[in-house]
């Protein structure tokens, strides 16, 4: 095989890995919100609120009658943005790689934790207070990151500042929740901070999807 058929069958497994990726955070941001409303509404006994309850009281067991359900979603959708992470990462070279590709297992790896160490109504356990930090510090650091060298790999400017700005509101909302001021419910602070994540993946595999299918049309 010549050089130039080893480059194009390298650029086809790129773009293929690519639009797996795309799928993978488009799927796991959709089942993670779809997870949340349905372990929400499972609440009879008393309403759950998006305020003023934690994410993770959907989780626990005593009081969430559709716990499975919520700690299910957070497997996957930790699971999909892993492997879409580290997908994503080989469009980029040197220290970038490393960094998409780092900060994208830290959440993964943190949501997986969340989900099967689930918090109970005593609080959190340490690996789900330890899996939940990695999840939502290590999801906004993606974002940054996104934000600061997406452009390298042919983002356009409107996605970049938006994901930078994104990862600055999500730790920002984590500062909040964990000063517990008081202001909002704990819940709102908490939901900043991973919606900021979860907005971003479905974000960004939709546009990448587009984009090829818009390409493919071109």
């Amino acid at each position: 095989m010549t050089h130039r058929g080893r480059a194009e069958m390298g650029h086809a497994a790129v773009k293929r890995t690519t639009v797996l990726a795309a799928g993978a955070f488009l799927v796991g941001g959709v089942t993670y919100l779809a997870a949340e409303a349905v372990a929400a509404l499972g609440w009879t006994d008393r309403p759950y609120s998006y305020a003023r309850n934690n994410i993770s009281d959907l989780g626990i067991p005593d009081i969430s009658p559709l716990h499975a359900v919520m700690n299910t979603g957070f497997v996957v959708d930790g699971t999909l943005f892993l492997l879409a992470g580290l997908g994503l990462s080989v469009l980029f070279e040197g220290r970038a790689r490393w960094i998409v590709a780092g900060t994208s297992v830290v959440h993964g790896v943190g949501s997986i934790v969340v989900g099967l160490a689930h918090a109970s109504v005593d609080g959190a356990s340490t690996p789900h207070a330890v899996g939940a930090g990695m999840a939502i510090v290590g999801g906004n650091l993606v974002l940054l990151a996104a934000g600061r060298y997406g452009g390298r790999v042919g983002a356009p400017r409107w996605y970049t500042v938006g994901s930078a700005t994104a990862g600055v509101a999500g730790l920002v909302g984590l500062a909040l929740f964990l000063a517990d001021t008081g202001i909002l419910g704990g819940g709102t602070f908490e939901r900043i901070s991973v919606y900021t994540i979860i907005g971003w993946e479905i974000v960004t595999g939709a546009t990448i999807l587009v984009k090829r299918r818009l390409s493919e049309l071109g």
